[in-house]
């Protein structure tokens, strides 16, 4: 479900003064990662829906053909209703042959492009057309990020030859959160003036009522009328799987019967150590979000404890359901929450023992954090996110 355009919306000019009717738009789409989607993939179907439904935009979508053909028919409206071009190879081999080639070009697919969006870290080569690219944090290029193993360093060495190259070929970037612009512009300093933040925000129908398909889902899972705390984003290093997992025998101990139930995907080493903690842990694997929509509204308290996240929607999407947030003072948490939810250090399992303990004990101040994440929520909302990156696309003009 979309968000409708405020009623003062008006067109804009360009930096010329020229008023534009609108604006040519090709959004370079993963369309394998917007069906199901969580992070990234959340993100960039959002953006893309809701630039999509400005008037004064004109958006085709660059895609993989085999993608489309397997995912628009689920993803259904507005999806299916896009106008498409689509590449000669499959996604991989031909993000290669753009990177190593510098072709084709993006007006070879479609010819009036005047500006290419890559909704996620890409990169496609533009003739005359500008090009604006979405980077989500510099997550790869840090040290403590992620775990050092040997696909994290073939990750970073991917990241930094592709980084490298937008450097010299982009003329915008698109960023989520002043965290992330500040870490990029570290790491990259040629392209701090490039830099624009326009935060994430919540999908619509995760400030609406929960489903019955919601409601059903927690009725067959069990957990209806149960407390539980719930842990968005799944056990991997990144979001700190080793401290949940040591803080939860001391959280279980003070509130013997509390679930931990975990959505999303789980690194299986993390996964094994969670279930040996007996049926006091719940593993739930990934969600569809009117499930997920009735696990946030329904959970005591919303943990989230990551080491590090270029934003950190499950923070926003959890005060957008009214659940009380737990989650880490470091990366882009705090800017996110603001004062909307308890934060504790990331490296100290005892803070966040005593954190969430802190909220399940106090009744009044649960209801004073959901207050005032329904509040902090409402000002993360698609349709604005749109119209402050298409006010950046205009100034490249």
């Amino acid at each position: 479900m979309l968000e409708t355009l405020p009623s003062n919306f008006h067109k804009v000019k360009d930096s010329r003064g020229k008023q534009r009717e609108r604006l040519n738009l090709l959004a370079y789409v993963h369309l394998r990662n917007i069906h199901g989607s969580t992070g990234a993939g959340r993100v960039a179907r959002q953006m893309t829906e809701h630039l999509a439904m400005r008037p004064d935009i004109n958006l085709h979508v660059l895609a993989d053909a085999g993608d489309h053909q397997r995912i628009v028919p689920p993803a259904a409206q507005p999806w299916n209703e896009f106008r498409y071009h689509f590449m000669q190879s499959e996604t991989s081999r031909q993000q290669a042959k753009w990177f190593l080639l510098n072709r084709p070009c993006a007006e070879g697919y479609w010819p009036q492009a005047e500006l290419v969006y890559c909704t996620a870290e890409s990169y496609v080569p533009v003739k005359k057309a500008k090009l604006a690219v979405t980077l989500h944090d510099a997550a790869y290029l840090e040290d403590g990020a992620h775990s050092r193993n040997f696909a994290f360093q073939q990750q970073r060495l991917k990241w930094r030859l592709l980084y490298a190259k937008l450097a010299r070929r982009a003329d915008m970037f698109h960023t989520v959160s002043h965290f992330s612009a500040e870490r990029l512009a570290h790491f990259y300093p040629q392209i701090k003036n490039r830099l624009r933040v326009v935060h994430n925000a919540v999908a619509p129908h995760f400030f609406h009522a929960v489903p019955p398909a919601g409601i059903s889902y927690l009725e067959s899972s069990g957990l209806a009328g149960k407390p539980f705390i719930l842990v968005p984003g799944g056990l991997h290093f990144r979001k700190n799987a080793d401290l949940i997992l040591q803080a939860w025998p001391l959280l279980h101990q003070l509130h013997p019967g509390l679930v931990l139930a975990i959505v999303n995907h789980s690194d299986p080493v993390y996964s094994e150590k969670a279930l040996s903690l007996g049926g006091s842990v719940r593993l739930l694997g990934f969600v569809p979000d009117h499930a997920l929509r009735a696990l946030y509204s329904a959970a005591n308290l919303v943990w989230f404890p990551s080491r590090y996240e270029g934003f950190g929607l499950p923070v926003i999407e959890a005060m957008a359901c009214g659940a009380a947030v737990v989650a880490s003072d470091s990366s882009s948490l705090p800017e996110i929450a603001g004062n909307a939810a308890l934060l504790a250090s990331p490296t100290n399992p005892s803070d966040h023992v005593d954190a969430v303990d802190c909220i399940l004990s106090k009744a009044q101040l649960r209801d004073e954090f959901r207050a005032r994440g329904i509040a902090r929520a409402a000002n993360f909302t698609w349709s604005q996110s749109a119209a402050q990156l298409k006010t950046y696309f205009d100034q490249l003009f």
